[in-house]
């Protein structure tokens, strides 16, 4: 946010999801994880030691869903494709005692997140 106004078209929730992920569009791309921090319609925030993904990257993206009585009993995946709008370094507090920094990432969605179970 800045000066107070939210700048994003889709409205976002906190929530802590495992995350697999990996380029699309390069030879043999390595699987990554990362932590979900944020998400909503039009996109998600990430933190992951990978230090590969820069803006303007397509990523394959799969939210690990955990199962949940009456709802999604066995649980299930949200997969799509997104592209990385945003990288940062977070401070190495945040890191707390990982040997390697934490990088947090946005990514706006191109396709219509799916449920897979």
């Amino acid at each position: 946010m800045l000066d107070g106004l939210e700048k994003r078209r889709h409205r976002r929730i906190a929530i802590g999801l495992s995350l697999l992920c990996r380029r699309v569009g390069v030879e043999m791309p390595k699987l990554h994880t990362g932590r979900v921090v944020n998400v909503g319609t039009g996109g998600a925030y990430f933190e992951t030691a990978a230090t590969e993904f820069k803006p303007g990257n397509l990523t394959e993206v799969r939210l690990l869903v955990p199962p949940e009585s009456g709802r999604l009993e066995l649980g299930g995946t949200i997969s799509t494709i997104a592209t990385v709008v945003r990288t940062e370094t977070l401070p190495t507090s945040r890191a707390g005692l990982r040997a390697s920094p934490l990088y947090g990432v946005a990514l706006e969605f191109r396709r219509r997140p799916k449920l897979c179970q």
